[in-house]
């Protein structure tokens, strides 16, 4: 790191950023090698977001997710318990669910290959002609779990086999949002985004807006540029908000409110949007009326899918007459979500230039600094300018 800067200041916290802070080097976009190494040690490590919980409401309901190489079955059991399953038969090896999402009807899970039956917390219940003995038992041959947590409905889960507690990593969340009553709403609109670029380029556009001038100008009418703050960096959570400009308004084509504030949100959050990076795949982001987040699921160091969904309250999603405000949230969140797309994918390209070294950081983009130390970090590697 380069010495005898001065610091950045940002209001509420210190960051340890100095003037001239370099971006990260591009094949750090473009590596299978580096890519592999984010696998297993940032997502197959961390706590990551999976579904939300009213996505399995019921006995049986599933999810599969993919992290990296490994899919996982998230279910729910007979005594209401959601276990994360790992997707691959204790016999030969076969994945057990192909499809997204489902129920098990049979209250049951089947392999589609020779029949090894397994219950919804994954214990082997039948392996049809083999014979028990000291050599083979079914006990031994429950499916592999993941660890599991839920979080205002939210579910996350860790791949690692000793993860750290839920709570060190998710310390700033803890009673951030309280007011929100998150595990209370429900999924009013999904939208899934199939993009060419890494994962990481997602995470750095949604915490700044230095680029929010020229590429959002409907976002910038509603919300002043100069009044972003970033008032958290602890542990996998990095945050901040911004002020809107309309009285009780929010972030809608008009600008109007879409619904009414959300369960018990007051004061000087009726006139705040906050971005959140539950990092390594969540951006959370509730407005005064609803709750925005993006789920990034990696495909390789050049390609993703972002999942988007809006959260409104039930009585909210229920009452027809409120659908042209959810309808305005919604229109205007896919057009600023399109114009992002758009130069991240531009970024990716421009990345692999052999041309392009590092580039440099504004005053503006602390956070991304940040977020690339963090990285580092967890790689293991040496700041490539130190």
């Amino acid at each position: 790191m380069e010495t005898g800067k001065k610091k950045f200041l940002k209001r509420g916290v210190d960051y340890p950023i100095v003037d001239g802070a370099r971006t990260l080097p591009g094949k750090y976009y473009h590596s299978e090698e580096i890519y592999a190494e984010e696998i297993e040690k940032i997502f197959n490590k961390f706590w990551i977001y999976a579904c939300r919980a009213e996505e399995i409401p019921n006995v049986g309901d599933y999810k599969t997710i993919q992290v990296g190489d490994e899919s996982l079955i998230i279910v729910r059991d007979k005594s209401n318990q959601i276990n994360v399953l790992f997707n691959v038969c204790s016999h030969r090896g076969t994945q057990l669910c192909a499809e997204e999402k489902g129920n098990f009807n049979t209250k049951a899970i089947q392999c589609p290959y020779h029949a090894w039956t397994y219950d919804l917390s994954g214990k082997l219940l039948a392996a049809p002609q083999m014979q028990e003995s000291e050599k083979f038992s079914k006990v031994n041959c429950s499916l592999p779990k993941a660890h599991v947590h839920e979080w205002e409905g939210f579910i996350f889960v860790s791949l690692a086999e000793n993860p750290e507690p839920f709570e060190v990593q998710m310390e700033a969340l803890i009673g951030k949002f309280a007011d929100w009553k998150m595990a209370d709403l429900r999924i009013a609109h999904h939208i899934r985004y199939e993009l060419n670029c890494n994962w990481k380029l997602i995470l750095q556009n949604y915490q700044e807006c230095y680029h929010c001038l020229g590429v959002h100008p409907l976002l910038s009418e509603l919300t002043p540029v100069q009044s972003a703050q970033h008032d958290f960096s602890k542990g996998a959570v990095l945050g901040g908000f911004m002020d809107i400009t309309k009285e009780r308004g929010s972030m809608t084509m008009d600008g109007e409110a879409a619904a009414p504030p959300v369960c018990d949100v007051s004061g000087d959050d009726l006139q705040r949007v906050y971005y959140y990076s539950i990092y390594p795949n969540l951006l959370l982001t509730p407005h005064p009326d609803f709750v925005m987040f993006h789920h990034i699921t990696p495909l390789g160091p050049e390609k993703i899918t972002n999942d988007c969904y809006w959260l409104f309250h039930p009585d909210v999603i229920k009452d027809k007459s409120a659908q042209v405000g959810v309808k305005s949230a919604i229109d205007f969140w896919d057009l600023t979500n399109k114009q992002d797309w758009q130069v991240c994918e531009q970024m990716q390209v421009g990345t692999k230039s052999k041309r392009f070294t590092r580039g440099y950081y504004s005053g503006r983009e602390e956070i991304l600094h940040i977020l690339d130390q963090e990285l580092l970090k967890a790689l293991g590697h040496e700041d490539p300018g130190s």
